[in-house]
C-alpha cells in the first residue's frame, strides 16, 4: 500500500511540473520565460464606433502592460488579414509611461493608413497594437500563439477593432430611394424607388419593403418600421407584420425582422432580414438602397 502511495505521488509531482512549464511557457513565440515577454492588457474600452463622416472622430482604449516594461506602442491597421504582418499599415507610434496609456486613433489615420481603399459603413477594421520594449524587443499578435491571445485570464489588448459608422438623423434619411439589391428575394429590382418616411418614434424610419406591391399579388401592405441607435447608425427590426402574398389568409400572412445598418450621413439603408411567410422563415435576405 505504502508502495502504491509514493508511485501516486511521484506522478502527481511530475504532472504538476508539467503544467508549471506549460503556464511559463513561451507566450510571445520567442522561447523565453512569459515574464521574458510582454504584452499589452486592456484597462479600459472607451469606443470602437468611428465615426467615419467626420476626420477627427475617434475610436481608443486605454491599456496597461505585463512583463518586460514597454517604451512604446506601435498601432497597425491590418489591410488584409487580421494576423498576416505583411499586410499591417503603421498608423502611429505612441509613448508609453506609468501604468497605462490611453490610445487614440482618428478617422483621418485610418484612411491614410487604407489608401487607395475608402472606409466603408459597416466594416470592421482591426487595429494591431505592437509592445516595443526598451531593448528594442517586439511583442504583437504577429508572434504571440492565438491561444493565448485568446485567453480570457491573459486581458489582452494586442488587436481591437474599429467599426465604421455615423450618427443617425431621421430627417436627413428621410427621401426618395432607389433599391441597390435584393437578389436574395427579388420582390424589387436595382433602380426600384422606395420612399422612406421619418418616424413614427424619435429613432425610427418606415418604409414599403415585403411583400412589395411593384411586382403585384401583395397585399394589405404594412409599412416596416426600423429602429436606429442614434450614435452608430445600427439598426434593428422588431418581428411585425408588413402584410400577405397573395389573399388574406394565415398562410400568406408576412412578417420581417432583422437588423443591419441605417446611414444618414451617405443615405445608405444596409439590411439584413429573416421574411416569415405562412410560418415558414427564409432568413439571411440582403437588402440595401440608396437616397436619391
Amino acid at each position: 500500500m505504502i508502495k502504491n502511495i509514493t508511485a501516486l505521488l511521484s506522478i502527481v509531482i511530475l504532472f504538476s511540473g508539467v503544467l508549471y512549464s506549460c503556464k511559463k511557457g513561451t507566450i510571445n513565440g520567442d522561447n523565453k520565460d512569459l515574464i521574458q515577454g510582454s504584452y499589452l492588457t486592456l484597462k479600459k474600452k472607451i469606443n470602437t464606433n468611428l465615426d467615419f463622416s467626420q476626420s477627427t472622430a475617434t475610436v481608443s482604449i486605454t491599456v496597461g502592460s505585463y512583463g518586460k516594461p514597454v517604451k512604446s506602442i506601435n498601432i497597425y491597421l491590418a489591410t488584409g488579414g487580421a494576423l498576416d504582418t505583411k499586410t499591417w499599415k503603421l498608423v502611429k507610434t505612441v509613448p508609453f509611461s506609468g501604468d497605462s496609456v490611453t490610445l487614440v486613433v482618428t478617422t483621418a489615420e485610418i484612411a491614410a493608413a487604407l489608401a487607395p481603399a475608402t472606409i466603408t459603413p459597416g466594416n470592421q477594421y482591426v487595429l494591431q497594437n505592437e509592445a516595443v520594449t526598451a531593448d528594442g524587443s517586439k511583442f504583437s499578435a504577429g508572434n504571440t500563439p492565438t491561444n493565448f491571445t485568446s485567453f480570457p485570464a491573459y486581458n489582452m489588448a494586442l488587436s481591437w477593432n474599429a467599426t465604421a459608422v455615423c450618427p443617425f438623423n431621421a430627417t436627413a434619411s428621410a427621401g426618395a430611394y432607389a433599391v441597390t439589391y435584393d437578389g436574395d428575394w427579388v420582390d424589387y429590382h436595382t433602380g426600384d424607388p422606395i420612399t422612406v418616411v421619418a418616424g413614427p418614434g424619435a429613432n425610427q424610419i418606415n418604409f414599403p419593403m415585403y411583400p412589395s406591391l411593384i411586382i403585384g399579388g401583395g397585399v394589405q401592405q404594412v409599412n416596416t418600421v426600423v429602429d436606429v441607435d442614434p450614435v452608430s447608425g445600427a439598426a434593428t427590426i422588431k418581428s411585425q407584420k408588413t402584410g400577405y402574398y397573395g389573399s388574406a389568409t394565415p398562410a400568406n400572412l408576412v412578417t420581417m425582422s432583422g437588423s443591419g445598418f441605417v446611414f444618414s450621413c451617405t443615405g445608405v439603408v444596409d439590411l439584413t432580414v429573416t421574411a416569415n411567410v405562412g410560418g415558414t422563415d427564409y432568413a439571411g435576405l440582403h437588402f440595401t438602397m440608396k437616397k436619391q
